[in-house]
């Protein structure tokens, strides 16, 4: 199999016994080589930021904005400070309060939940699937009762969650969908991208993510003119949309005007510049890891080793590849891999509501039985843009060595 990495990638050499002294021959990820790869752009970007002298909002914002929409297949696009605030701020523009509740999953990160409990509304989990591990529709219904104000289905790792028979539960009981796209920036369900199913989706931009900054970063998209206007609000300290920072008044020359309490949750306008000047590539860095998963699920068929799940009706973009090993050994395994330079990592586990934070929930382990046997399961392998062929193969050889099947 021909095996080009999309950019920046690098060799190291392989070895099946490697000390403690030796290098890291499989990373999970390569930040660095990301940024070589666009160096000129980006450094361009930043240059021109700073020498404009317009650091909050203002043009750059704006263009990033406007492209992100295109992308995602949004009317409206809202950078803010980080995936936190983008659930906090849309959680907020849908007016939720002390006396709601919110579905959501429990493997999740708990900004999730987080971002509800902060508004004073009432968590509430529903199990997932065994091979998207996104949330299970048939266990959604259940949870419904007269206080369930919005539903967040969480499209985990880059997996889209099954959003039809939960856009049409909500329907049905007239609920709020509100998306946690936050590892899925270009996921697909059924050809339409994640983020656009409900009034309004979430998005992060940090380093680590499909579509990365070089700092904390969020967005929020919607086709609701008068939600698009909120979150400009919410965003910057609740005053009038259009006041810069820079001293450009585009209100009409209504000046400075508060209309609500809001919140300092900006996108920097460096960190626009940079995924801006990021974006026009992003398709080529997803194809990268597209092209890492399809070459572990070849090189994990009929072994001990479950490949990552992607459905006939979704586009995947692997933020993470979470393989599943047997039950019982997935520890080990990180250690055997870690002993031989492999990097792993492990996601949300356990789950959330066995986590101290969340011990209000009143939950103990049998709680959510698919969430919890899937967490205990997986392990997180390197996909990543840049990785290469070699560097697929090893990690992929090193996990079926240790379990006995190589």
């Amino acid at each position: 199999m021909a095996w080009t990495p999309y950019s920046g990638g690098l060799r190291f050499p392989l070895s099946s016994n490697l000390t403690e002294e030796s290098v890291l021959v499989v990373p999970m990820t390569d930040l660095a080589a990301e940024y070589r790869s666009l160096k000129t752009e980006i450094d361009e970007a930043v240059g021109r930021v700073l020498a404009s002298g317009d650091y909050v909002l203002g043009d750059e914002l704006e263009a990033f904005e406007e492209a992100f929409a295109r992308y995602v297949g949004a009317r409206y696009a809202m950078g803010v400070g980080s995936g936190t605030a983008s659930l906090h701020l849309a959680l907020a523009a849908l007016n939720l309060g002390p006396e709601d509740e919110v579905i959501t999953v429990p493997n999740t990160d708990n900004p999730t939940a987080s971002a509800v409990t902060h508004t004073g509304a009432k968590v509430v989990l529903a199990d997932t699937t065994a091979d998207t591990f996104t949330m299970d529709p048939e266990k959604l219904e259940e949870k419904i009762t007269p206080r369930t104000k919005v539903i967040i289905p969480v499209h985990l790792f880059g997996h889209p969650a099954d959003m039809d028979p939960i856009c049409e539960i909500a329907d049905r009981h007239g609920i709020l969908v509100l998306e946690d796209s936050a590892l899925a920036v270009g996921g697909e369900y059924k050809g339409r991208r994640t983020g656009t199913f409900g009034p309004l989706g979430c998005f992060s931009t940090a380093p680590g993510k499909i579509l990365g900054g070089y700092g904390d970063g969020g967005m929020v998209v919607t086709n609701d003119p008068d939600l698009a206007d909120r979150i400009r609000v919410l965003r910057n300290y609740g005053h009038a949309p259009g006041l810069r920072l820079s001293g450009k008044d585009l209100t009409g020359g209504s000046g400075w005007k508060v209309l609500e309490e809001g919140f300092n949750q900006r996108l920097d306008t460096i960190q626009a510049a940079i995924l801006n000047a990021k974006l026009p590539t992003l398709e080529y860095r997803i194809a990268g890891r597209r092209r890492a998963a399809a070459l572990y699920r070849t090189l994990f068929a009929d072994t001990p080793v479950t490949a990552v799940h992607e459905a006939p009706w979704a586009r995947h973009v692997y933020f993470a590849y979470n393989a599943m090993v047997p039950e019982g050994v997935r520890d080990q395994a990180r250690e055997y891999l870690a002993s031989r330079g492999v990097a792993t990592r492990l996601y949300y586990n356990p789950p959330l509501h066995l986590h101290p934070a969340f011990r209000w929930m009143g939950l103990g382990p049998g709680s959510f039985p698919v969430a919890e046997k899937t967490a205990s399961r997986m392990i997180g392998l390197p996909c990543f843009p840049q990785i290469t062929e070699s560097q697929v193969e090893e990690a992929a050889a090193t996990l079926l060595e240790f379990l006995g099947a190589g």
